[in-house]
């Protein structure tokens, strides 16, 4: 990551009040060792699960609703901003204007970070907070110090502006609410201009679904499409780990090369059927990937997991029964079961 812009602005509000003070930072902040250190520790909490995904409602803004997009037309051009300090003041008083619309909202710090990686570039607005911490003075003393909160993240989005910039369809947003009620999260996706979110667990969710009714439709065996799944599995932690979009032509080649083109081009229309309608990109959310390597269930008195490629090997299942035969036991269980019938 090479940081091209770094600036932090405050914004002061009380809780149960509306009017919010901006106290704005003349001149961008040096992109020393200790911004680089926080601007890691910002991308390593925003990388985290829980996700959402969208696109500008109006990626060159208009004069109603919010301003953000036009302000980021006016002053991104050519991978590069004219003037970052004016252009986050500027989108530190449109966040402002709908941080006062909400009395509980409280006040704390906006940091603004344009960075360029893998030739794309990036920028992160963030809101962070303040809390009190203990320091130690050089004569050893115990005092109270105000530091930056950096446990978790309270809200925070990255664009990808050159995706932005290209009129990309994908979805070029990618934002978190952390803990925040929804009064916050609501605003602030009204701040952001951007349209119905999407939550990267949820669309993870649609994929895996979609992986299994594409094996359905090809009736294809047992074992072929556990094997398929744990392809379609593996390249979605790839793209998760490197924390990049997955897009479905991608997967549509992974079909291709272990199928047809034929069978590639029906995985795309299932895709785009009214039953998955699946963007063209979305964020994997790795938690949500379990079901296409994993059957699981449970009740009051039982939870059963296991890897689907053991059906039919070690794990038997019988339909007319409604049956379950395991094998192969785990040693832990053998040995606990062995005692209880002694």
């Amino acid at each position: 990551m090479s940081i091209s812009n770094l600036i932090v602005h405050e914004i002061q509000k009380q809780e149960g009040e509306r009017k919010a003070i901006l106290i704005a930072r003349p001149n961008e902040n040096p992109v020393d060792g200790q911004a680089e250190a926080l601007s890691a520790q910002v991308t390593n909490l925003f990388n985290r699960s829980g996700m959402n995904t969208g696109r500008f409602s109006n990626p060159k803004g208009s004069e109603e609703g919010s301003q953000f997009p036009a302000l980021l037309h006016k002053h991104f051009k050519d991978d590069a901003f004219a003037d970052f300090a004016a252009f986050s003041k500027d989108c530190a008083a449109e966040y402002l204007r709908y941080m006062e619309q909400v009395d509980e909202v409280q006040g704390g710090l906006l940091w603004f970070n344009h960075y360029e990686l893998h030739d794309t570039h990036f920028l992160y607005i963030v809101m962070l907070k303040r809390k009190q911490g203990i320091g130690l003075g050089a004569d050893l003393s115990l005092s109270q110090v105000e530091q930056i909160e950096m446990e978790k993240l309270h809200m925070a989005l990255r664009i990808n502006l050159t995706a932005w910039q290209a009129e990309d369809e994908g979805r070029y947003i990618a934002f978190r609410f952390g803990r925040a009620p929804k009064f916050e999260s609501e605003y602030f996706t009204q701040f952001i201009g951007c349209d119905e979110p999407k939550i990267a667990a949820k669309e993870t969710r649609k994929l895996v679904d979609l992986t299994s009714a594409f094996c359905q439709s090809e009736r294809l065996p047992s074992k072929q499409a556990n094997e398929f799944k744990k392809v379609i599995s593996d390249h979605c932690k790839e793209k998760a780990e490197e924390r990049e979009p997955l897009e479905m032509k991608a997967l549509a080649s992974e079909v291709e090369s272990r199928f047809s083109v034929e069978q590639a081009n029906k995985f795309l229309e299932i895709a785009d059927s009214d039953s998955f309608q699946m963007e063209k990109e979305i964020f994997v959310e790795k938690a949500a990937l379990k079901k296409l390597t994993r059957l699981s269930g449970s009740s009051r008195a039982l939870t059963l997991s296991f890897d689907s490629d053991l059906l039919g090997e070690s794990v038997v299942f019988d339909a007319d029964s409604g049956t379950l035969v395991i094998k192969d036991l785990p040693k832990s269980l053998l040995k606990q079961l062995q005692s209880n019938s002694n």
